[in-house]
């Protein structure tokens, strides 16, 4: 090979050891560096983007094409990103795989495109074009294999400061969380806890009002306990994704439970006319598992129930245990869950379309969510029975024996 050559070769290596290591300047130091493919009237470095190439660094005959977009399966250098494989063109006029027209542009008769492999995959393609046929040898295109190597090196380096971005921006979105849920803690929850209880001492007619005023009130205390509940809810999320969420484990009667549960919703579930029946085994049902935190996610399935179910309908609460297991079913004759919305159902936020309207008492869009990262964590599954369509019916299934809790949770 050409002395002049490898002398092109060490001026790309010392250029880009004196530079930081960013991708672009690499870029730039090979298509800058003539003397490594002499008989070349262009140097082109084009990348993949989505299912396009276009042109990040370009010298020559090219060097006014910096930046021009192409479509990926309309060339030459997309062929190479798609196979994966070097390719030659002899004579651009004669060659089919190529754009006659766009070579003619740049005064191209013959090329040679060799792809750019980065983390298993092809990013781009480094490419050198001349003006005369059959212009590119082996020994050209082993130089080009050569200069694929820094550009790799590049990309590499370009992923590490993106992590090392990423990875520092998610530290201060941690701490900006746990500033935030701090105030939340402290100085939202506290103070609404004593509005809201004002509130239902005023509206329980323990004070006198004015008659313009009930209806005032009632409305200040409805919205105080629905933001309350979002401010609880908010806390509970936050303790379930970082672990802190407790859980005490110990011999519990679901029967004895479920019971509690019922009769303790059962005045909201009069609120809305609906009628709540509970069948149990006449014998106690006992669990290795928390009944504070079970009762937190039977309650939210009743409560959710009773809110989209038609006054003068029965939402239902079953015991169904088996050897080792136990199901409890919440089944109400509500409207159901359109199947569309059903893989978002346990998202956070998540609140479908088709139940505006159907009730007064707004919820926050968390208690699904929360009440399957509970039920999980005690080793159960909670889910939607899909064949079931006259209503919607839940179904916890919990472990009779004590759970293994996960890593994430207390």
């Amino acid at each position: 090979m050409d002395v002049d050559r490898f002398r092109g070769l060490i001026a790309i290596q010392q250029r880009i050891a004196a530079g930081n290591g960013a991708l672009g300047d690499v870029l730039q130091a090979i298509v800058d560096e003539r003397s490594v493919m002499p008989h070349a009237n262009g140097i082109v470095i084009e990348l993949r983007d989505a299912d396009q190439l276009y042109y990040a660094a370009a010298s020559g005959a090219s060097a006014d094409l910096l930046g021009l977009r192409l479509p990926l399966n309309a060339s030459l250098s997309g062929m190479s990103i798609l196979t994966g494989q070097p390719l030659q063109c002899d004579d651009s006029e004669s060659d089919s795989r190529v754009n006659r027209v766009a070579c003619r542009r740049v005064g191209l008769r013959s090329m040679i495109v060799v792809p750019i492999p980065h983390d298993g995959q092809t990013v781009g393609v480094l490419k050198y074009h001349a003006p005369l046929p059959s212009a590119f040898s082996e020994e050209d295109m082993l130089v080009a294999h050569l200069l694929v190597g820094p550009i790799a090196v590049g990309f590499s380096k370009l992923a590490e400061a993106d992590a090392q971005k990423a990875s520092a921006e998610l530290r201060k979105i941690v701490l900006l969380k746990e500033q935030f849920v701090s105030s939340v803690n402290h100085e939202l929850r506290t103070p609404l806890t004593s509005i809201s209880g004002a509130l239902t001492l005023l509206t329980s007619g323990a004070v006198e009002l004015p008659e313009t005023a009930a209806p005032l009130v009632e409305i200040a205390a409805r919205n105080a306990k629905r933001l309350k509940r979002l401010v609880d809810d908010l806390l509970d999320l936050d303790r379930i994704e970082g672990g802190k969420l407790e859980y005490i484990i110990e011999q519990t009667d679901l029967c004895a439970l479920l019971l509690d549960v019922v009769e303790q919703t059962s005045p909201f579930a009069a609120e809305t006319g609906v009628r709540l029946t509970l069948d149990t085994p006449r014998r106690p049902i006992m669990a290795m598992t928390d009944g504070d935190r079970l009762f937190q996610v039977v309650a939210n399935l009743i409560s959710n129930a009773a809110k989209f179910s038609p006054t003068g309908s029965t939402v239902q609460i079953f015991l169904l245990p088996s050897s080792d297991h136990v199901r409890i079913r919440v089944v109400d004759e509500g409207p159901g869950i359109p199947t569309d919305f059903r893989p978002r159902l346990f998202d956070r936020f998540s609140q479908s379309p088709h139940t505006q309207g159907l009730t007064k008492m707004p919820g926050t869009g968390l208690g699904l969510a929360i009440s399957k990262a509970i039920i999980e964590n005690l080793g159960g599954r909670l889910t939607l029975d899909e064949t079931y369509f006259t209503g919607a019916a839940f179904e916890i299934m919990l472990p009779l024996r004590a759970p293994a809790l996960r890593q994430d949770a207390a």
